[in-house]
């Protein structure tokens, strides 16, 4: 589809205006610097709750964590508080340069193709999505590449909207179900390792290999 090519960078919509915009949204580029500043309004923490989902996941600090659409780098930044190494994945250049600024000295942007995170094999201990997943084509395939890119006992994190009506986020005909992530996950080859459920609005998983 012709939006696939900048998946990432729609991924980082503010998601109030990707509600009442829609479809014209997931077409749209530029307006980077916009986008990015909207997706750091404080507002969002009271419904994304990053310390708590930090938290749930327990980073330890020998563990590399690749941030999947990584965007102004909401998680990456505190990935980097608690990790040895990140990898900020994205496929838009002017977020990965937004990030780079951040000096953060275990940090590494990744450039990604739409079809494929471009990680390392075997260099990955947490494979983290947030409010990306359900803009991938193809997933299946991509599957497949994270599972290369993971150490053994390595982990997929998954964080996404309900495939309902929310206040936030965007509308349900863009959305993956809870049910389809997992049942997509299992014919990839992975079983569901654990189910967070404190955040309101969206699904909290992890996944590994089986």
């Amino acid at each position: 589809m012709r939006w696939q090519a900048s998946l990432f960078l729609l991924a980082i919509l503010p998601l109030a205006q990707a509600q009442q915009q829609g479809g014209a949204q997931r077409h749209g580029h530029g307006q980077g610097h916009g986008m990015a500043r909207m997706r750091e309004e404080p507002g969002r923490a009271a419904w994304q709750k990053p310390d708590e989902v930090m938290a749930a996941l327990a980073i330890h600090g020998r563990e590399t964590v690749a941030d999947i659409g990584a965007g102004t780098g909401y998680f990456t930044r505190r990935f980097a508080a608690r990790a040895a190494t990140v990898y900020a994945v994205d496929a838009a250049p002017r977020l990965l340069e937004r990030i780079a600024a951040l000096q953060l000295p275990n940090v590494r942007t990744v450039p990604a193709a739409a079809d494929d995170p471009k990680l390392p094999a075997k260099s990955t201990d947490t494979i983290f999505f947030c409010n990306v997943l359900h803009h991938i084509d193809g997933r299946p395939a991509y599957y497949g590449k994270l599972l290369a890119a993971l150490r053994p006992g390595g982990r997929i994190v998954v964080i996404d909207f309900h495939k309902r009506v929310l206040p936030v986020g965007p509308p349900p005909s863009m959305k993956l179900s809870e049910e389809e992530v997992e049942r997509e996950f299992e014919q990839a080859g992975f079983r569901l390792a654990r189910r967070h459920g404190f955040l309101e609005y969206q699904y909290f998983l992890e996944f590994r290999p089986r």
